[in-house]
C-alpha cells in the first residue's frame, strides 16, 4: 500500500475510532453514526442503526439469535474504498457473554496468524471479534492482502478503544480453559443457541431455557457447563430432563453424566 493509500486508511480508522468511542461513552439509543463527508479515497459511504425492533429489517431470519443471547444496537458503517466495498457491524449485546455467545456460533474456518484481541477470528473476507459487550464483524468484498491488512488495523484501534473487559469463562470452568479449547468453545443461551452451535445437542438439552451453557471439547467428549439464572429453574432442568435428585454424579445413559456443582451450576459430560 502506498503512502496515499495509508493515509486514507488511516482517516478511515479514525472515523471508526470515533464510532467506538462514542459506543462506549454514550447511550445506544440515541447514538448517530458519524458521517464520512469530505474523505479522501472514500467514494460512497452510509451509515444505519437497528435496535430490537428494527433488526428484523437487517437481518430478518437471524435477528432471533441475537436478542435470544441479548441485543442492544447494531451499527453498520459500508463504504467503497478505492473501488472496494468494506462493511463494518457493531453489535453492541447486553453483556460480555451475550457477545462471546453471538462470537461462538458466527465464527468459521478461521486462519492462523496473529491474535490481536483474546476472542479473534480471521478470513480472507472477514475478520470477527468480541471484546467487552461488542460482537464486530469487518468484511470486505476482494479478499486481497490489502483489504486484510485494512480489516486488521481497524480491527487493532477498535480493540484498543474498547474499554470493558473481555468475556471470561472461569465462572463456568473454575479450573480454567486453554487457549486451543476456546478456539472451538461455544456459549448458549436458549434453543436456537444449541442449535446453531451444536445441533447434535439439541435433542439432548430440549427447549430449556434460563441458563447460559459454555461447551468445550475434551477428547472424545463434549462438556456442557451450565449455569442457570435461579435454582427453581436448574431444578426444573434436572426434573424435566428424568435426571435422578440426590447424588452429586447422575448417569443419564451410558454415554452421558451430570454433575452437580452448586444448586444453581450443572456439568453435563456427552
Amino acid at each position: 500500500m502506498n503512502d496515499s493509500g495509508i493515509m486514507r486508511s488511516g482517516k478511515i480508522i479514525s472515523f471508526i475510532a470515533g464510532i467506538i468511542i462514542t459506543v462506549t461513552a454514550g447511550g445506544q439509543s440515541t447514538l448517530v453514526p458519524r458521517a464520512l463527508s469530505g474523505m479522501s479515497g472514500v467514494e460512497s459511504a452510509h451509515n444505519r442503526t437497528f435496535t430490537e425492533s428494527s433488526l428484523y429489517g437487517y437481518i430478518n431470519g437471524g435477528a432471533e439469535l441475537y436478542l435470544e443471547y441479548g441485543f442492544d444496537t447494531l451499527i453498520v458503517t459500508e463504504m467503497t474504498v478505492e473501488g472496494n466495498d468494506l462493511k463494518i457491524e457493531v453489535y453492541r449485546m447486553k453483556d460480555p457473554e451475550a457477545a462471546f455467545g453471538i462470537f461462538s456460533v458466527s465464527r468459521f474456518r478461521c486462519n492462523t496468524g496473529e491474535q490481536l484481541t483474546e476472542h479473534f477470528c480471521r478470513s480472507a473476507y472477514q475478520l470477527q471479534f468480541c471484546k467487552g459487550p461488542y460482537y464486530i464483524s469487518i468484511i470486505n468484498d476482494t479478499g486481497s492482502e490489502a483489504d486484510q491488512k485494512r480489516s486488521a488495523a481497524l480491527a487493532a484501534l477498535m480493540i484498543e478503544n474498547i474499554t470493558e473487559p473481555s468475556f471470561d469463562p472461569s465462572e463456568f470452568y473454575a479450573e480454567g480453559i486453554d487457549k486451543e479449547t476456546m478456539r472451538g468453545a461455544v456459549l448458549v443461551r436458549g434453543p436456537l443457541g444449541i442449535y446453531n452451535g451444536i445441533p447434535s445437542l439439541s435433542d439432548r438439552l430440549g427447549d430449556a431455557d434460563g441458563f447460559s451453557a459454555l461447551m468445550i471439547r475434551t477428547g472424545q467428549d463434549t462438556v456442557a457447563s451450565l449455569l442457570f439464572n435461579s435454582e427453581k429453574s436448574a431444578e426444573h432442568f434436572i426434573r424435566t430432563g428424568k435426571f435422578i435428585n440426590g447424588p452429586k454424579t447422575i448417569t443419564i445413559g451410558c454415554d452421558s453424566t451430570v454433575s452437580v456443582i452448586s444448586p444453581r451450576h450443572i456439568i453435563i459430560t456427552f
